[in-house]
């Protein structure tokens, strides 16, 4: 049985460990995250660590608020906009724990988290390579496209769900 659980700080190395190993697995779905001192960063800007855990980690998803120094150009999209924010900066499932509901599951709790808060949640999606079941994943729980992004070696369509 799977178990969600937000995490709080001091966060156990053990579980830093098996988020980078995860997030490292999931590349290009999800960006690099080149070391655990840029781990550590992510989630010191973040407001939410979310995993869900069976024996193990099964898969993460970080939200930061707006307002941080994140120094992402696609989390700059949504901060330079004038409104409260959770926004999805990484999810994922790791191999083997696919394809059984679990990132529906995280998305569930972010949105309940978004509308406790009274917030919109927002991410990107790669569009360039495309990432149709993500794409899919974000229609399916109400995103709708608010920009897009064209960058050297890829392109995302950024999208937001209201509360």
């Amino acid at each position: 049985m799977y178990k969600l659980e937000v995490l709080k700080e001091p966060y156990l190395s053990s579980d830093l460990e098996e988020i980078l190993a995860i997030n490292q697995a999931n590349i290009p779905e999800v960006g690099s995250v080149p070391d655990m001192g840029r781990l550590k960063s992510l989630l010191d800007w973040s407001s939410h660590l979310i995993v869900i855990k069976k024996d193990e980690i099964a898969g993460f998803i970080i939200l930061m608020r707006e307002g941080q120094d994140y120094d992402s150009l696609n989390y700059e999209f949504f901060n330079s906009q004038d409104h409260p924010f959770l926004y999805v900066d990484r999810i994922a499932i790791k191999d083997g724990h696919r394809r059984k509901g679990l990132g529906r599951k995280i998305y569930e709790k972010t949105i309940e988290i978004a509308k406790e808060l009274d917030v919109i949640t927002c991410c990107e999606v790669n569009t360039v390579p495309r990432n149709e079941p993500s794409l899919a994943f974000h229609e399916n729980f109400g995103f709708k496209e608010v920009g897009t992004k064209d960058y050297d070696d890829h392109s995302v369509v950024y999208l937001s769900r209201s509360s």
